[in-house]
């Protein structure tokens, strides 16, 4: 009985790897969700204080919206590599429309990146947080309404 545990903990690696193997986009997958979740983790710290859920930390907000113009900067067509959409690639959540406007996808990143920069400057005080906060919303919504299914 005890060497049940290493047996069954060695299938289960092997299922994870057969799946991966199975799907030649699961990395770019795990690595645009990386990005997204901490984007979402930082704008959550900055979005509380906008709401007045957390007090105006310079610091924090200093921080957090730095880290967003940083993940914005790096995401790019290298994370949604054509054949990765919701359905063909395990966990994604990308439409197929994707690749037919790359274009404008590529516009839509272009514009998250000039509101997260603005976001990234507003981090001196609430007021000016809260102006910017608007511009970072309105590009991840322009592009998740295009891009990306509802889970």
């Amino acid at each position: 009985m005890k060497f049940l545990a290493p047996i069954l903990a060695a299938l289960m690696l092997t299922g994870i790897a057969v799946q991966a193997a199975d799907d030649p986009y699961a990395d770019a997958v795990e690595i645009r969700h990386g990005l997204m979740m901490q984007m979402a983790n930082d704008l959550g710290k900055v979005g509380a204080m906008v709401k007045g859920d957390a007090p105006f930390d310079a610091a924090i907000a200093a921080k957090a919206t730095a880290n967003v113009a940083a993940v914005a900067s790096v995401i790019s067509l290298e994370q949604f590599p054509a054949g990765s959409e919701n359905g063909a690639s395990a966990d994604s959540f990308a439409k197929v429309e994707l690749w037919a406007n790359t274009d404008d996808f590529l516009a839509k990143l272009a514009d998250l990146n000039t509101a997260a920069g603005s976001l990234q400057t507003a981090a001196v005080d609430l007021d000016s947080l809260k102006a910017a906060m608007a511009g970072v919303g309105k590009a991840c919504a322009a592009c998740h309404s295009s891009y990306r299914i509802k889970e």
